[in-house]
């Protein structure tokens, strides 16, 4: 970092579109630490002055001397239009026109050998715009390779480069079929092992997302959201009237955490793509530790508001006050909000595109609400099985399990007056009136006894476990797709 003049922002975050960080120059040179960390020979750079005013791209060329020179390193680099201060930090030069070479050599001659081609250069112009000013007239670009190529072919040396070459390529196109089928021999493909990798990365990602995921935005909305359903469901009674406005709460708890983390997931990996296949392509870490380090880093992150909402919401609406309960309800809320997460990996992972992600994720959270058992109770009989594809059917049921199916949970029946007009009331089902119902009854009339409590578990845990794996294996498809 001292090397490249980065010391002063060790602490400065990178930043991006949303979040401000460090300048373009010190972005350009952060780039190319990231680069170094795995020491190579040889540096190739495709322009790192692009972007970046005269002055950052001075400052930048003279950092990259002086680490050339320090570390006994070659640096490649592709630039187009340098000022005369930054040519001349130039050791060797190579000029490409169309593809050809029209000089490669020492910096310092290639206005004697412009000079010898006809083409003197004023002593008071920069170099650099007077090669790139005789390049943009065909007729000369043409002399000039065409020239190259003569002075290539009758100097000796080039003679053996031209020779030792065509052997080369000769030998290579026998051997290529072997090289490409042979094993690996390295024992040590990455520099760092797999718990480093996970271990560094997660650092990262947490520290990245923490700042998206936690944001001043999120954190009111939180609180906005969890003050509104407190007004609106306040100490709910245990009686009949409101056992629609207890089932009510329990499912706006589901779906509107299941959508918030499906919709924020989503651009997971679309946005980090340029960075994955940059960093991939260095052979910074595998693929499996960025993946696990993504799942860990935003695991504590993605369940922050959830429980935020959930612990006050619980008790000040009067659900079941039972602390067992209470744990139940907010662990089944966790886990449909890491499923739901799993889809917006999912989706994120295979289109790569944010927009048609979100597309994909709003159509399948509405079919999943429309489904889940709290709009339509009873599906025809040819389309009953389609309330089994919706993973908010297994978490409502749950929630409303946890809720029902217990001792405690007795309901006073309703007084004359208190049901809205044409709806009749649970109690009445024999002969004898009733002065209160049990919970179970009410779990019965709303359709969602069909599975017991841990069915519905393990297939939510399941379907969270399998969206996740399959995110993965789409995400490292795409990637070896984006590697050919």
């Amino acid at each position: 970092m001292a090397l490249l003049n980065l010391t002063k922002c060790a602490d400065t975050i990178i930043g991006d579109q949303r979040i401000r960080g460090v300048s373009g120059g010190e972005r350009k040179r952060a780039n190319i630490a990231s680069e170094l960390l795995t020491d190579p020979s040889v540096i190739l750079l495709d322009e790192p002055t692009s972007g970046l005013d005269s002055s950052l791209a001075l400052e930048l060329t003279k950092i990259l001397k002086e680490f050339a020179v320090k570390q006994r390193k070659t640096i490649i680099m592709v630039i187009h239009q340098p000022s005369s201060q930054v040519f001349e930090s130039f050791d060797k030069l190579m000029l490409m026109a169309d593809g050809h070479m029209v000089y490669f050599g020492e910096r310092a001659g290639v206005v004697d050998y412009l000079d010898d081609q006809g083409y003197k250069c004023h002593p008071n112009f920069n170099p650099a715009d007077y090669i790139l000013e005789l390049l943009n007239d065909n007729t000369i670009k043409q002399k000039l390779i065409n020239a190259y190529a003569h002075n290539i072919r009758d100097d000796p040396t080039g003679k053996q480069v031209v020779e030792k070459h065509s052997r080369r390529t000769r030998t290579d196109n026998q051997l290529s079929d072997t090289i490409l089928n042979a094993p690996v021999t390295s024992e040590r493909r990455w520099e760092a092992t797999f718990l480093q990798q996970v271990s560094i990365l997660t650092e990262r990602t947490f520290k990245q997302s923490r700042k998206i995921i936690l944001s001043k935005v999120n954190i009111f909305q939180t609180v906005a959201v969890t003050i509104v359903c407190i007004i609106v469901w306040l100490k709910i009674p245990f009686a009949e009237p409101n056992v629609f406005d207890r089932v009510g709460n329990i499912f706006f708890c589901s779906v509107f955490w299941s959508f918030t983390a499906m919709i924020g997931s989503v651009a997971s990996f679309p946005t980090d793509l340029v960075m994955l296949s940059k960093e991939r392509q260095s052979r910074s870490y595998r693929l499996l530790s960025y993946y696990l380090s993504k799942q860990i880093a935003e695991l504590p992150l993605v369940i922050f508001n959830p429980i935020l909402y959930t612990i006050p919401v619980y008790w000040a609406t009067n659900l079941l006050p039972d602390f067992g309960r209470f744990m139940a309800y907010l662990i089944v809320i966790i886990l449909s909000t890491l499923t739901a997460q799993s889809f917006g990996y999912l989706a994120g992972a295979t289109v790569l595109n944010v927009h048609k992600s979100i597309s994909i994720s709003m159509v399948f959270i509405l079919a999943s609400m429309l489904l889940g058992g709290y709009y339509i109770k009873y599906l025809p009989f040819g389309l009953y099985w389609l309330r089994y594809i919706s993973f908010v059917k297994y978490s409502y049921s749950l929630l409303v399990q946890i809720q029902f199916d217990s001792p405690k949970a007795q309901f006073r029946c309703a007084r004359p007056g208190e049901l809205p007009a044409g709806q009749s009331s649970i109690c009445e089902t024999g002969d004898v009136p009733l002065t209160s119902i049990s919970g179970s009854s009410i779990i019965e009339n709303e359709g969602l006894n069909d599975l017991p409590w841990y069915i519905n578990l393990i297939i939510l845990l399941g379907i969270c476990i399998v969206g996740r794996v399959l995110a993965y294996y789409s995400l490292r498809r795409n990637s070896r797709r984006s590697k050919e």
